[in-house]
């Protein structure tokens, strides 16, 4: 009896080292979230959320790939359409989110995600032929939408070099001419993220419309009087501003070759004394620059009728469709936007880096004076006419167009580097090829080319849904 009870022990004992030992190999063997996207002036929020995040998840890693947004577009989109894309990215923005669906690379996020955890998004913010087609949920907003195109200024080089905050074009180039000739070297006018494609053509669109140019944002689509408006008078006007800053010796002598975020670096040095970016500055300077002494101004005037748009809400994570594991990249989504465990939201708000989409985030934490200085400046921006409120099936006109070469960026790159001797000729051939493109895409999707146009819109002014009714 005794023997008998000794091997029973000894049964029990090695069931329990078994368990104990499969419990201690499942605990070895926690599953990899690969996360990609492009959000650099977080990183500091970003990895300390994922700290907080794999503490409360131990069966989770998280590996997070941070790219450049052309880097992103060159390299990663590649990956996913061969099946071995990260388990959570961005919509490209060479993309939108029409042409992401259909290529079926997100999963339904309503499928994985709770009504009650999506109730706390703000209203309108997970809109249809943003983050929904047909009405399906595929991705979540960043964050709020604001003006990427607000100048920030350094106030110790205006002071030394006893230049006001300029109002427009002409102020603003003799601006950059006197300080660069202040700087003996030191420090120019003008910098920006030369060799990315995106910021050169933010750069240039908001200068068109600064000088009352009709032309959309974000590489949309709008046309004036039957065509691309890429070479009209206004155009001109802020290529010639441009060219002259380059010609004066103005601009940051690298700036062709340095990214973004090598610019808003530079800027934040004391290299230059105007950088056009968004909001997300304001936050990493708050953590790796606090003395630098700086402001936010609107792009100067080159017309009485000049502007800012306002930016269209965009895509941006989803659920990659072939991830093996969608359950853990939706508890990442949730805890990403969670207010009582978890505290991203609050911290970007807090810095400055972003405008939360989650209700009440933004009320409690919008503390940072730069940050309220550029909500003052981004105010003053203005709606314009968008062809998708017009019309939902210009969403599958962007997902079909093919975009003529060079490309409106590709110019503006060039004109920063010099290395185009007469753009306006370039953009001339943009116009008609663009033009084109435009009208065959149009047919191919069942869209008229005419709804490009707003005859009603006048340059300067809102665009108004009353506006959008009078065309019907």
């Amino acid at each position: 009896m005794k023997k008998l009870s000794r091997m029973i022990l000894a049964a029990l004992m090695a069931t329990m080292m078994l368990i104990s030992c499969m419990s201690f190999a499942a605990a070895e063997e926690p599953i990899t979230l690969r996360v990609y996207d492009w959000s650099d002036s977080t990183r500091a929020y970003r990895d300390k959320f994922h700290e907080e995040f794999m503490a409360n998840n131990p069966d989770i890693i998280i590996e997070y790939t941070q790219l450049t947004i052309d880097q992103f577009n060159s390299t990663v989109v590649q990956a996913i359409i061969d099946g071995t894309g990260p388990d959570l990215f961005p919509v490209p923005t060479t993309l939108n989110l029409t042409t992401a669906v259909n290529e079926g690379w997100f999963l339904p996020l309503e499928d994985y995600l709770p009504q009650e955890f999506l109730d706390t998004f703000l209203e309108g913010t997970l809109a249809e032929g943003v983050q929904r087609k047909n009405g399906v949920l595929y991705t979540l907003p960043e964050s709020g939408s604001l003006s990427n195109s607000m100048f920030f200024y350094n106030k110790d080089i205006l002071a030394e070099a006893n230049v006001e905050v300029p109002k427009t074009f002409e102020d603003f180039r003799a601006a950059c001419k006197t300080i660069t000739e202040k700087g003996a070297g030191q420090y120019y006018g003008l910098i920006e993220g030369g060799n990315q494609g995106n910021r050169c053509d933010i750069l240039l669109r908001a200068l068109i419309q600064a000088a009352g140019g009709k032309i959309s944002i974000n590489s949309r689509a709008l046309t004036v009087n039957g065509k691309v408006p890429y070479d009209t008078e206004e155009v001109k006007a802020a290529v010639e501003l441009l060219q002259g800053i380059v010609e004066d010796g103005s601009l940051y002598p690298d700036t062709a070759s340095i990214s973004a975020p090598e610019a808003r670096e530079l800027f934040a040095q004391g290299k230059a004394a105007f950088l056009c970016q968004g909001l997300w500055c304001i936050g990493t300077w708050a953590n790796d620059h606090p003395e630098l002494n700086y402001g936010v101004m609107t792009v100067p005037k080159g017309a009485d009728n000049g502007y800012t748009a306002n930016v269209e809400s965009i895509p941006w994570m989803g659920i990659y469709a072939k991830s093996a594991h969608p359950e853990a990249a939706a508890r990442y989504l949730q805890a990403l936007y969670d207010t009582e465990t978890y505290h991203y939201q609050a911290d970007v708000v807090k810095s400055g880096s972003y405008v939360s989409v989650i209700k009440g985030v933004n009320e409690a934490n919008m503390v940072d004076p730069v940050m309220k200085e550029y909500y003052e400046a981004a105010s003053q921006c203005i709606d314009i006419p968008i062809a998708t409120s017009r019309d939902v099936k210009f969403y599958d006109f962007y997902s079909t167009v093919v975009s003529a070469t060079p490309s409106l960026a590709s110019i503006a790159q060039g004109i920063l580097s010099q290395a185009i001797d007469s753009p306006m000729d370039y953009l001339t051939m943009l116009t008609n090829a663009e033009t084109a493109a435009w009208q065959a895409a149009c047919q191919q999707v069942g869209v008229d080319f005419a709804e490009l146009e707003f005859s009603n819109w006048v340059a300067g002014q809102p665009y108004t849904d009353a506006d959008y009714a009078a065309l019907q």
